[in-house]
């Protein structure tokens, strides 16, 4: 099997040689090429030009990527400020956010990807078929980072579910109702899955525990990643045979649904007859009325990453719809866009920036130097220690140099990513 099959590595269009100009509009035109070389700021027509896809929605992809890389990628897991960590069960941070956000703008820009893909005449098979070898690249990426993290934790097994895997999952189910039951399937499948997941998780009893309670043991979800997957869960007791994933089975038909809200917001921007006010005020008042509604249930069905509730769809749908709504309406109505540059090249090549700064990671734990005592120390700690804990904390605090340390990552991958944007290179899954 080629890769070449499964990946898309593609080339923006050249540049035609311009036109002589007299010294002025050299001046101008050398003004406007080193703010272009600086971050991508493409006018909305030349932005369209490139997939079809909005400024908006790469500068809140892109905002989701930097977020990941911040979260996951603490110098000193001891030492970390309370936003940039998850909630320990119950209850959203601000960290409890980056994911379903993802996964929402992923179904945003399903929607506006497959109207394209229609536009140039692709029939269901081939989007079907586009959408399956997607999956399964997704999924296979994520056993890989996996296996690195294996070889890195030094683990007693393999874990088997995961981001990737998730999104792949949220990724195929989402586009079979999208492409064979339309707005309106949308909206029943939605309301379908969040309510059955609701009544799954309060009224079936837990197998061994009894009445479920929504605790780490006591929920069907739990229950059913310990039964499929045994100790390839992300945690794993062995002595009393019981584990959990936040990435688990069951709670991803909840995030299909977060997927197939996005879808909804998708089907809203690319509506040409809605004008720019009506879209704008269209999502805000959504992501309003979801936010409530999230909030609400949440008093019954409490919001939680780890079980992904049905509150916790409706409550981070809502925010990722208000965040929408004020993206579109500052940087493609209002063209307020040149200070998302950054976050941009990011939006452009999300997943080649999430699985390589993994990867990255992974191998820094990997990798071994010799110590002053004499044994060997990861190269995460070598570094950490020698460039951030050796003076940060003597300034500040050992949580700002933790922090500094994740904030590395996401200098560094903006700079790679930027590089690739220079050579107009986009790797597509």
């Amino acid at each position: 099997m080629h890769l070449a099959g499964w990946l898309s590595i593609r080339r923006g269009r050249k540049r035609r040689p311009a036109r002589r100009m007299f010294a002025p509009e050299r001046g101008a035109s050398r003004l406007r090429d080193a703010r272009r070389r600086r971050w991508p700021m493409e006018t909305p027509a030349e932005a369209g030009q490139q997939s079809g896809r909005l400024e908006s929605l790469d500068i809140f992809r892109g905002a989701t990527i930097a977020g990941m890389l911040l979260v996951n990628n603490a110098g000193d897991w001891d030492h970390v400020f309370g936003p940039l960590r998850h909630a320990e069960w119950h209850g959203c941070t601000a960290t409890d956010l980056i994911f379903p956000f993802f996964l929402f703008i992923m179904g945003t820009s399903m929607a506006l990807s497959f109207a394209k893909r229609r536009a140039r005449g692709a029939g269901t098979r081939e989007l079907l078929a586009h959408t399956v070898r997607r999956s399964l690249l997704l999924i296979l990426l994520g056993l890989a980072l996996n296996a690195l993290a294996y070889l890195a934790f030094r683990s007693d097994y393999l874990r088997y579910p995961g981001v990737l895997q998730r999104i792949g999952i949220c990724y195929l189910l989402a586009s079979l109702v999208f492409l064979f039951h339309g707005t309106r399937g949308i909206l029943v499948w939605t309301g379908v899955l969040l309510a059955s997941y609701w009544a799954m998780m309060t009224l079936i009893p837990v197998p061994g525990f009894g009445r479920p309670d929504l605790s780490q043991q006591g929920n069907l979800a739990s229950w059913l990643d310990s039964a499929v997957f045994g100790p390839h869960c992300y945690i794993w007791d062995a002595r009393t045979g019981a584990g959990h994933d936040p990435e688990g089975l069951l709670s991803t038909l909840p995030a299909v649904g977060t997927t197939l809200l996005g879808c909804l917001a998708g089907v809203v921007l690319r509506d040409p007859r809605a004008a720019a006010a009506r879209r704008v005020s269209g999502l805000m008042l959504a992501g309003a009325a979801l936010t409530a509604g999230g909030l609400l249930w949440s008093l019954a069905f409490p919001l939680n990453k780890n079980l992904w509730t049905s509150s916790y769809v409706l409550f981070t749908a809502g925010c990722a719809l208000l965040a929408l709504g004020a993206l579109h309406l500052f940087v493609d109505v209002l063209q307020q866009r040149a200070w998302g540059g950054p976050l941009r090249v990011y939006g452009l090549n999300p997943i080649t920036a999430y699985v390589g700064a993994s990867a990255m990671a992974y191998c820094t734990i990997l990798i071994r130097l010799p110590s002053a005592a004499g044994e060997s120390i990861p190269l995460k700690k070598w570094v950490y220690q020698t460039l951030y804990a050796s003076w940060i904390p003597g300034v500040a605090s050992e949580y700002w140099s933790s922090a500094a340390y994740g904030f590395t990552y996401v200098v560094v991958w903006c700079a790679l990513m930027w590089l690739l944007y220079r050579r107009r290179i986009f790797i597509r899954i």
